[in-house]
């Protein structure tokens, strides 16, 4: 196995906060309330860590190794937390064994990934793959041929985080790899990289078996379909085998239009807006609209997401929704389109990746419909119920969590306005926590 690149090259691609001449140190009160969100693993964690980031802040001295502890304890929160730990957190790591998983750029990290222990090389490649992406597929590549079968599938797994155009090569060589699990991995991985050579060949497939024609009343798309596949095909991930008895050949054309860069039919119809519309040969429509439906999923194309929730509404794939460009998706909830379904599960797929704080106008909007559902409960006379506030749990926590400081007025307004004792309650609780979420983030802003 050849060296590793140098720490510098390794963190280059990423563009790091620029921290103040002397950065200042969390005060003590921040900390206690830090260890508390963590016990609970509150929803607002990410918030609080957003500011402490902003505000460049180091954890003082003595309270570093409580830091490194929490970072092992809590994976979903590592990175933030061995930020707030700073250089003193990574002398420690190199001290600790235990710590070991915690080392980073700078810090002996060619030693985790020469390391026998696959839990040292599992924490060096994913953190890679969070600033240097291509350096971790670089030294993958380099080790892939004495990597055990299991390894490589794992490992494969683990690209998911910064999966991109650096990728490309040693996907192509895990298409020919004598294992079949690691090939269909590969080939899953392929399916969402639209500039990859693995699709530009789905591309060339696609021109032959979809066309466009042009008359005799107005464009459509034709599918001909050949009679047989050849060897590339199958290493491409095309089987022969028939799907839920639907015929071989809808499988086929389902593979190849799943894993066709969604740009190809744009340039055949003129938009996504108006591919979803153009007429398709009866009896391929229903392939062709499916498997259109997981490319967007796949490629995360926000242009597809937001053409299929403009066509479809409610019933929009929740999948498809929750990759629609978030300005759109406000737009469409502010619109009120939304408002017959923003307690459900199709609602929350709309806020789903909406930044937090949420606008003043949708914290409006999903007040107005919890009010509504205060009033049907209300007149129940009962305490549980589909319109209860029990029946609410998660929505009222992502209220507490993401709405805007300027809300917390209407909270308690909704308060004083229903007549059931439950929804008061739950009204007064989420105005009651918004506001320690401000006072929390407030002990960040004051320190100096």
């Amino acid at each position: 196995m050849t060296s590793l690149r140098s720490d510098a090259q390794a963190g280059h691609s990423r563009a790091p906060r620029t921290p103040p001449a002397v950065q200042p140190l969390l005060p003590d009160l921040a900390i206690e309330q830090l260890q508390s969100l963590l016990q609970v693993r509150s929803w607002t964690l990410a918030e609080w860590f957003a500011m402490a980031d902003q505000r460049g802040f180091l954890a003082p001295a003595a309270s570093v190794p409580l830091f490194m502890e929490a970072a092992l304890k809590y994976p979903e929160h590592r990175e933030a937390l061995l930020r707030l730990a700073g250089r003193r957190g990574q002398y420690l790591a190199e001290q600790n064994p235990e710590w070991a998983q915690l080392r980073r750029i700078g810090s002996r990290r060619d030693e985790l990934w020469l390391s026998p222990d696959p839990n040292d090389r599992t924490a060096w490649f994913d953190y890679i793959r969070t600033v240097d992406p291509e350096l971790a597929s670089e030294e993958l590549e380099i080790a892939w041929d004495d990597e055990p079968t299991a390894n490589r599938l794992h490992f494969l797994d683990h690209l998911e985080v910064g999966l991109g155009e650096h990728d490309h090569t040693l996907l192509e060589r895990a298409l020919d790899d004598p294992a079949v699990r690691v090939r269909e991995r590969a080939i899953q991985l392929l399916r969402q990289l639209p500039r990859s050579p693995f699709a530009s060949r789905m591309v060339t497939r696609a021109k032959s078996w979809v066309r466009l024609e042009t008359k005799p009343l107005r464009p459509r798309l034709a599918v001909r379909l050949p009679g047989s596949l050849d060897d590339l095909a199958f290493r491409d991930g095309i089987e022969d085998v028939h799907y839920k008895n639907k015929g071989i050949r809808r499988w086929w054309l389902r593979q190849v239009v799943t894993a066709t860069p969604l740009t190809l039919w744009e340039s055949m119809a003129g938009s996504p807006r108006e591919a979803l519309t153009i007429p398709i040969e009866k009896q391929w429509r229903t392939v062709m609209i499916e498997s259109w439906t997981a490319a967007t999923v796949l490629q995360k194309n926000t242009a597809w997401a937001s053409a299929f929730l403009e066509r479809d509404g409610r019933t929009t794939d929740r999948r498809i929704v929750a990759i629609a460009d978030p300005r759109e998706r406000v737009e469409y909830i502010v619109a009120g389109h939304a408002d017959e379904y923003l307690l459900g599960v199709d609602g929350s797929a709309l806020l789903d990746g909406i930044d937090r704080p949420w606008p003043l106008a949708v914290a409006e909007k999903l007040l107005n419909a919890l009010e509504n559902e205060a009033m049907e409960h209300a007149a129940t006379g009962e305490d549980l119920g589909i319109h209860s506030r029990h029946s609410h749990f998660s929505t009222l926590r992502s209220v507490q969590a993401r709405f805007p400081f300027e809300a917390i007025p209407l909270l308690r307004s909704a308060a004083s306005r229903t007549s059931d004792p439950g929804w008061q309650q739950a009204f007064t609780d989420s105005a009651v926590n918004i506001e320690q979420r401000r006072l929390r983030l407030d002990v960040l802003r004051s320190h100096r």
